[in-house]
């Protein structure tokens, strides 16, 4: 792979839509240990007109919840939970399906919890911007009965993860940030990686996130609890240490935080009860989900959109390829863009 080549007809891709007019991404291309691309494009700071540098974090959003399914099966080794037991004696005073959705339907997004980020019901409740994990819990306690059965359908439930914090915080003593950081952000190595339990105190490595509005112009996001997230989204990182997740998932024999065999269950697909696949694991997208892409190069993967921030972590199993897609550009067409992207990189 040429690597002038490429970052040519990256720059050629990505300068027309992200460049010092606009916010921007970190990019981060690396093939087994060798790192092809680690680059910036665009504003951290749309006012102070201050440039994006490599090592910048961003809120990962939904990329969190490989995190929170790992964390999850860190507890399960221990013995403190099982997959397959109902959630009552975490929820004892939710609605009935308390007692027979379980900890796995929930991490496979199979549970038929309704979606606190659902249009509407988010636009709704006032509250949401400003309230931290109990009160949320709250907020989803008071939706009521499921969508549907468990295991009929496949529907994506940031509320579900909501839950599977608090789960962890229940069985660690500890928060759900606290807990991160000290059982898999240390051993991993993940110096510049955190997972705020609220939106007090502004993290001085992020940068800012904006919305790109009708008009043209960008609109800086308030740091409120709508952008810092839950065990749904919360993480902040940057490039490098996502590179070095991935080197821990992908290209390790380490130990440190599970078994191989029992971290290789949050790749396998899971699947409804007519048999049909869902394309998704454990807090992985798996290849034959919608939104693969290439189609031939079989890929785990996982995208995040919060106020202000877009992110796509893949790793192209086959390939040993991994690319890290990082923003503070929300409205940016992230598909169209990752997709040039990925015909860039697949064809030199």
């Amino acid at each position: 792979m040429n690597i002038k080549t490429l970052e040519e007809r990256l720059d050629a891709v990505i300068s027309p839509v992200m460049n010092e007019n606009t916010p921007g991404m970190a990019l981060l291309i690396a093939k087994g240990d060798q790192v092809l691309i680690r680059k910036a494009y665009g504003l951290a700071d749309m006012e102070a007109k201050r440039l994006i540098r490599p090592d910048d974090n961003f809120v990962i959003a939904s990329n969190s919840k490989q995190f929170t399914c790992i964390a999850i099966l860190m507890l399960e080794q221990e013995g403190l939970l099982d997959l397959d037991e109902p959630i009552a004696r975490f929820f004892p005073d939710f609605p009935e399906y308390r007692n027979y959705v379980t900890i796995r339907q929930m991490m496979s997004h199979r549970s038929g919890i309704k979606e606190y980020f659902e249009e509407g019901r988010w636009e709704s409740n006032p509250r949401i911007s400003v309230a931290e994990t109990p009160e949320m819990l709250e907020i989803i306690k008071s939706f009521g009965d499921l969508d549907f059965e468990p295991e009929t359908q496949y529907s994506y439930s940031n509320s579900a993860y909501v839950m599977l914090g608090n789960i962890v915080e229940q069985l660690s003593g500890m928060s759900f940030g606290q807990f991160l950081q000290k059982r898999i952000f240390e051993p991993v190595g993940m110096d510049h990686t955190c997972a705020p339990d609220d939106s007090r105190q502004k993290p001085s490595a992020l940068i800012e996130g904006y919305t790109l509005q009708e008009d043209g112009s960008f609109q800086k996001r308030v740091y409120d609890m709508a952008l810092v997230g839950y065990a749904d989204g919360n993480i902040q990182s940057n490039v490098d240490d996502m590179y070095k997740w991935h080197k821990y998932l992908y290209m390790s024999d380490s130990e440190a935080l599970l078994p191989r065999e029992r971290l290789a269950e949050a790749f396998r697909e899971n699947k409804l009860k007519d048999g049909s696949g869902t394309g998704y694991g454990f807090g992985f997208f798996v290849e034959n989900a919608e939104g693969h892409y290439p189609e031939d190069h079989r890929e785990i993967w996982h995208t995040g959109g919060t106020n202000g921030f877009i992110s796509r972590c893949s790793r192209y199993v086959d390939d040993g390829l991994t690319v890290v897609m990082l923003t503070n550009y929300e409205g940016l067409p992230k598909n169209e863009l990752y997709k040039k992207l990925a015909d860039v990189i697949f064809a030199e």
